[in-house]
């Protein structure tokens, strides 16, 4: 659907991006991840044709987009900055009024949405009174007014509290039960992303590094498995045991045996295990996480 090949974008004496190559597939939530500085607000600008880069290709559809495929694809998009400048003398909804004769449709077409986002109460208010939590909820709405395809959200839960990234992420799923929608998502905040996203593609330096699913990442990086055993006390003939199976940086903490298992081992040391299941409580394996697959690539 959007590809990138070999872009590279260039400020004065700063490679912003640098050779980033990336095919976003129709219909998948792609979580877009690294640190700040990274070059992901600029990767997302090129794609929504704001910015132009310095050399390289941007295909939409299979093909290099004419002038009228660039207005097409715009039209298409709805796309959630980071920092978006309100005035706040303006009620919410005439805020949104506002946005939507810029992008030249009417509020009408998605109320029951924007309604669904933000009350009817809140939509009275003037925007100056309306909580972080509100004005980025207020800032989906203006995405999502032209009822876009794509959706690009550019670290949309940055400044909200736990509780206001939980219900941000709520509606962003009940978007995605309504039609079928592109999403790209960029954060830094990698714990969110984990089990919201298709795939990640991960950016630094300007780079990206890698892109799959969380489970091909890992695969691909030969991470090991976490393993965690409920016992006692220490027990030195079961790590002996477990060093045998391939198991390594045994530890104990807080009553759990912890190990690093390779991945391709899982099921001799489960097996193992269930021989010797009087020496402990309970036995887990855990993938690695978002976090540890991030920073494992290099």
């Amino acid at each position: 659907m959007i590809e990138l090949k070999d872009v590279n974008k260039v400020y004065g004496n700063l490679k912003a991006l640098d050779s980033v190559n990336l095919h976003i597939r129709k219909g998948e939530v792609l979580g877009l991840v690294g640190p700040n500085g990274a070059g992901k607000s600029t990767m997302l600008k090129i794609i929504l044709g704001i910015a132009k880069p310095t050399s390289g290709t941007v295909l939409i559809n299979g093909k290099v987009p004419s002038e009228k495929d660039w207005r097409e694809f715009k039209a298409s998009v709805g796309y959630m900055p980071e920092r978006v400048a309100f005035y706040d003398n303006l009620t919410g909804m005439e805020t949104l009024k506002l946005f939507a004769r810029i992008k030249g449709t009417k509020i009408d077409r998605m109320i029951n949405m924007v309604k669904r986002i933000l009350s009817e109460d809140i939509l009275k208010r003037k925007v100056g009174g309306y909580s972080k939590g509100m004005r980025q909820r207020l800032n989906l709405a203006q995405a999502l007014l032209n009822d876009p395809d794509i959706l690009i959200l550019d670290e949309p839960t940055s400044g909200l509290d736990p509780v206001g990234s939980r219900e941000f992420y709520h509606i962003l799923k009940d978007i995605e039960e309504r039609k079928e929608i592109t999403v790209i998502l960029s954060s830094h905040i990698l714990a969110e992303l984990e089990d919201k996203t298709d795939r990640i593609a991960i950016i630094k330096n300007g780079s990206i590094k890698a892109a799959g699913s969380l489970k091909e990442l890992y695969r691909r990086l030969k991470l090991p498995l976490k393993l965690q055993i409920t016992i006692k006390d220490k027990d030195e003939v079961l790590e002996g045991m477990l060093r045998g199976l391939g198991v390594s940086d045994i530890g104990y903490r807080n009553g759990y045996l912890i190990a690093s298992v390779p991945s391709e081992n899982k099921l001799r040391v489960l097996s193992a295990m269930l021989q010797e299941k009087e020496r402990f409580q309970d036995i887990t394996i855990k993938e690695p996480n978002l976090e540890e697959v991030f920073f494992g690539v290099h």
